[in-house]
């Protein structure tokens, strides 16, 4: 079995206000989504398992490809959790 290309990962004992993205395909790295003043946010990566610069060969189009694809997963995510919330209030 294959891990899913992203994952989330929270830690609400000792980090609760955080919430971070794994990528699990090489090249590994732990994003976050920050949350810009015109509240459209974008990714950063927060440490690296892997040599992301390395893996793209300072190919700088395909990391940003990569972090627009995480980007749109995480909203994705977002708007699922809104759905799933709005289905148990409905309940």
């Amino acid at each position: 079995m294959a891990l899913p290309k992203f994952m989330i990962a929270d830690d609400p004992v000792t980090d609760p206000d955080n919430e971070y993205i794994i990528h699990t395909q090489e090249p590994r790295f732990i994003a976050q989504f920050v949350a810009d003043d015109d509240e459209n946010g974008h990714i950063d990566i927060v440490e690296e398992i892997d040599d992301v610069a390395g893996f793209f060969q300072k190919e700088e189009l395909q990391l940003q490809v990569l972090l627009d694809e995480l980007d749109q997963w995480y909203r994705d995510y977002l708007g699922w959790l809104d759905e799933d919330e709005d289905e148990e209030e409905d309940d």
